[in-house]
Order: C-alpha cells, then structure tokens, then sequence
C-alpha cells in the first residue's frame, strides 16, 4: 500500500512493530482503539460487538507485522480490516438475529449502514487527502486554540489537565475545542465517518 509520508516518530515506531515490539503495538494499539471504536460504533450500534471488532482488528495488525510493506499507510490498513470485519458481521444471520432482538435497529437501518459502509473508501488515497485536511485546517486556527485541539485530540489530555499545563480555564479550552471542531467539522464533512473520534471526547 502507498502511503502519506510518515514522521519520524511514526516510522520508528512503524520499524519497531514490525520487529515485534511489544511496547510499539502498545502505543499504536492505545492511538487507534479509540478511533477504530467510534468508526464501527457509526454501522454498528452494539458496543460490545464493536469493541470485539476493534479487537480483532488490532490483533490482524499483531498477526501480520511481519509482512507489511516500509510504505504502509497504517491508518488506511486498520481502517480497511476493520470495515471488512465489520461487513463480516453485518452480513452473519446470527449476529443479525441477535440485533434485532437487541436493539430497536430494523433490517432496513441494517441495509443502510451495510451499504453506506460498502461504499466507503478506505483508500491509502482518502487517508492521505484526510492528514492534508487535518494539517492545513489545524493551521487555520490561532496558536493557542491550535494547541489545545492537539492537546486533547491527538496528546489524549484532559480538559482540567490542559487548562493547568496552559494557565488558562477549563472554560477555555471548552471554547477552543468548540472553535476547532466548527472548522473540522466543516472541512472533513466527506470524511466524518472515518474521523467520528475527533468529535467525542
């Protein structure tokens, strides 16, 4: 698979996972649990089943380390098993009868998002489009909202954790937050269902 350029960061820890260290796949495991979950969470309303998949998906990258090419576009790999699981799950009669029984989920919801996720591309295309979005809007905004958008999408900090580390009030930062999502929202409105983990906290 082709790829958007890596960081060094990235492809240290990209070597090291390949190499089979354990404490790499740990930090990538952290990074994208979050993200893959609320992906799968968008087709598949069951947290339990969505958690499973998550799992499943990680525990492919583990599997198959050895063999990913120096110019995979991670993102794009575990997005990409993680829609195939999913479809998998989504197409399994035992796994539909148990929604229906359930959830309040109707096999035309079920048909809608089967076919929505069908559609979506998973691309080492899409995933670099998206970092070029996310790099240029993260530069539209002023420093300090900039900052904090980091701090707690891509850093994993706590509003009360980045109001201390930047003397400012948990107030604050809730502005900000507010301010950058307004900005992603808008600009990666063909890509939300890829990038659901910007918008929860």
């Amino acid at each position: 698979m082709r790829a958007g350029k890596m960081n060094v960061s990235e492809k240290i820890l990209f070597e090291k996972l390949k190499g089979s260290d354990e404490a790499a796949f740990k930090v990538i495991y952290n990074k994208y649990v979050p993200r893959l979950y609320y992906f799968i969470l968008e087709y598949n309303p069951q947290s339990d089943i969505a958690e499973n998949i998550v799992q499943d998906t990680l525990m492919v990258l583990w599997d198959k380390r050895s063999t990913l090419t120096d110019n995979t576009n991670l993102s794009a790999y575990l997005f990409a098993v993680a829609k195939n699981n999913c479809l998998y799950k989504l197409r399994d009669v035992r796994y539909r009868t148990k929604m229906y029984d359930s959830t309040d989920f109707s096999e035309l919801e079920m048909k809608v998002n089967y076919d929505a996720l069908m559609s979506l591309d998973t691309s080492d295309l899409t995933f670099s489009e998206i970092e070029k979005i996310i790099k240029v809007t993260l530069d539209q905004l002023p420093p300090q909202c900039r900052k904090v958008f980091n701090l707690s999408r891509f850093g994993d900090r706590k509003y009360k954790e980045i109001a201390n580390e930047l003397n400012i009030s948990t107030k604050a930062v809730e502005g900000h937050i507010s301010k950058a999502l307004k900005l992603f929202r808008e600009n990666l409105k063909e890509f939300l269902p890829l990038m659901a983990f910007l918008f929860i906290k």
